[in-house]
């Protein structure tokens, strides 16, 4: 059987529909089939819209959750077999695919162990294992290491930005309210960056000075 070709009409309606609406909303409208349909906006290198796509995928994410719901355990559920020990011949049958007091993942991690996390804003930091269960930012704990706790109020910085690259020479412990300004400078044109970090960094140097000068004194 000879195929129907799309009309110049039936095409521009492709265009105009097919980022934002299901195929099968469109080959309705056009009395073809979806396949159809699929194959023209393919040809003429249509895709779905990224906002169409995050509204399908919300849409079956909840149709998926309701599915279910019916035969779901409600909260507050008694298991049927509450305090009911398992009888000998039970325990037999299942002890060999049991785990046994002590037992670890085969990918639990040793201390010392790194890992490398993504926080919300999309920034990379390592972090290590000191005990079970227990894992701290690289950077905190080589700085802690070689200065002692973080005092309060305050924050280690990276001075190049680079967020994994955690050698002491490259941390620096700042206060919050120099945190916040650095963090409102990264908004200003990099020609006025450059002239506030040149100013922070003579100001301290000054700073340093003046106190070395006043130990000699005393």
């Amino acid at each position: 059987m000879k195929r129907k070709p799309f009309t110049v009409d039936e095409i521009e309606q492709i265009r105009l529909l097919y980022p934002d609406h299901s195929t099968r909303e469109i080959a309705q409208l056009l009395g073809r089939s979806e396949c159809s349909v699929y194959g023209k906006a393919f040809l003429i290198g249509l895709r779905k819209s990224p906002q169409y796509i995050e509204r399908i995928t919300r849409e079956s994410a909840d149709k998926l959750s309701k599915l279910g719901s019916a035969n779901r355990f409600k909260k507050g559920h008694t298991p049927a077999n509450k305090g009911r020990k398992m009888s000998p011949e039970m325990y037999e049958r299942c002890s060999s695919t049991m785990f046994r007091k002590g037992h670890k993942p085969h990918n639990t991690r040793h201390d010392g162990a790194e890992s490398v996390r993504t926080d919300l804003n999309g920034h990379k930091y390592l972090y290590v294992r000191i005990a079970e269960g227990q894992w701290i930012q690289k950077h905190i704990l080589i700085w802690t290491q070689a200065n002692g706790p973080v005092p309060n109020g305050h924050n280690i910085v990276f001075r190049d930005g680079d967020t994994q690259n955690c050698v002491l020479e490259n941390l620096e412990c700042i206060s919050d309210a120099e945190l916040m300004r650095r963090n409102t400078m990264h908004n200003l044109p990099e020609d006025v960056q450059e002239l506030i970090y040149l100013k922070a960094r003579l100001t301290r140097a000054i700073n340093e000075t003046n106190k070395n000068k006043n130990h000699e004194r005393t």
